[in-house]
């Protein structure tokens, strides 16, 4: 067996025989080998990176607002008894569609119409003598006081009359505009008292999208603005509408503004509850440079991008802080900090540092 001070000596001279056989250039691959041992394993600044590029782009985009919203019926209406009494009978049922003025409840009918007919006996009975009374003042039968007193007692009946009338009229409870009978609340039978709720009614040719606009929106709506709806029930499917009113003051707890959008729905397919997504036109970005949003890299308190310059072969990473814009499905738009044209790192900008050379591998956009 060697001894170890011999064999200390032996490794030592083996060494220096490798070194100088691959300076001669031997043929032995020590130079490749040794390239990339420096490439894997020296600074980040010293190894060339692999990287999958994309060429940021400048077009004309519109910036929206996509907001969560309900949809509800365009009207909704009460319908109360106006009279007191026992309801007679019922029209129409929960789910029924009616036209103006078309009877769907009748309170207490029969009996009004009876104190109409006594009311317009006394009425004509009242003319009549009202009309004899007259006559008898010009042969000076009667006196002028007693011509006023049937004329008085004529004034009265017809008044009497009349509200006999209007009563019998509003116990023929009627549509106030077409809709569809949402809820049903009585049973003929009940006694209703004046005010008291009989149905619900909705008008649903239109449909209401509602949503909550944060405050940085605001200043972008305006009634009459053209809007989009969408929703999950009909997928693929946009339906066309128009803002139709603005609240008139931010909510204070969440500091969002009440957002309402007309639709038409004379196929009657859109259903009050029916959950909605209301998008709404902002600005046009005529000129906006674009970056798919995996090309960002989160910093604490800032976004960045890696761009690559430099001539073929020699190409290195820049860091560039940026400000970034709306978000349009998987691309971002870059307000500053990007111009248009700039190569940025898609793929490997976190395994990069700024001044580090790269490799392109591919190139997008």
């Amino acid at each position: 067996m060697m001894a170890p001070k011999h064999l200390s000596l032996f490794i030592r001279r083996a060494a220096l025989g490798l070194g100088l056989l691959c300076a001669a250039g031997s043929g032995l691959g020590c130079g490749s080998e040794s390239e990339a041992v420096t490439e894997e394993a020296g600074p980040a600044a010293a190894r060339i990176a692999p990287v999958r590029l994309w060429t940021a782009t400048a077009r004309e985009v519109v910036d929206r607002a996509e907001l969560p919203a309900d949809l509800r019926p365009y009207r909704r209406g009460v319908l109360a008894s106006e009279v007191a009494g026992v309801v007679e009978a019922l029209r129409v049922d929960a789910g029924d569609r009616v036209a103006t003025g078309q009877v769907l409840a009748e309170v207490d009918t029969r009996s009004l119409e009876q104190r109409l007919a006594e009311a317009e006996a006394v009425e004509r009975h009242r003319r009549a003598r009202y009309e004899r009374a007259v006559k008898l003042l010009d042969r000076r039968s009667i006196t002028a006081q007693q011509a006023g007193d049937a004329l008085a007692e004529k004034e009265v009946a017809e008044a009497q009359a009349a509200s006999a009338r209007l009563a019998l009229e509003k116990s023929k409870l009627g549509a106030p505009w077409p809709g569809t009978v949402a809820v049903r609340r009585v049973e003929v039978g009940d006694y209703v008292s004046p005010g008291q709720p009989l149905f619900e009614l909705l008008d649903l040719r239109r449909i209401k999208a509602v949503a909550s606009a944060a405050a940085a929106d605001v200043p972008y709506l305006h009634p009459g603005l053209p809007a989009e709806v969408r929703l999950d029930v009909f997928p693929g499917e946009v339906f066309a509408g128009t803002v139709r009113r603005l609240g008139a003051e931010l909510d204070p707890a969440t500091r969002t503004l009440e957002v309402e959008v007309e639709l038409d729905n004379a196929d009657g397919r859109l259903v009050p509850g029916m959950d909605a997504e209301l998008v709404l036109p902002r600005r046009v970005l005529p000129a906006a440079v674009l970056v798919p949003l995996a090309a960002l890299v989160e910093q604490e308190t800032s976004k960045a991008v890696y761009v690559v310059d430099g001539p073929p072969g020699e190409e290195r990473a820049e860091r560039r802080e940026v400000v970034l814009g709306p978000v349009l499905e998987d691309q971002v738009v870059i307000e500053s900090g990007l111009a248009a044209g700039e190569a940025v790192i898609l793929e490997g900008q976190r395994l990069v540092s700024s001044g580090q050379r790269v490799r392109p591998v591919e190139t997008e956009g």
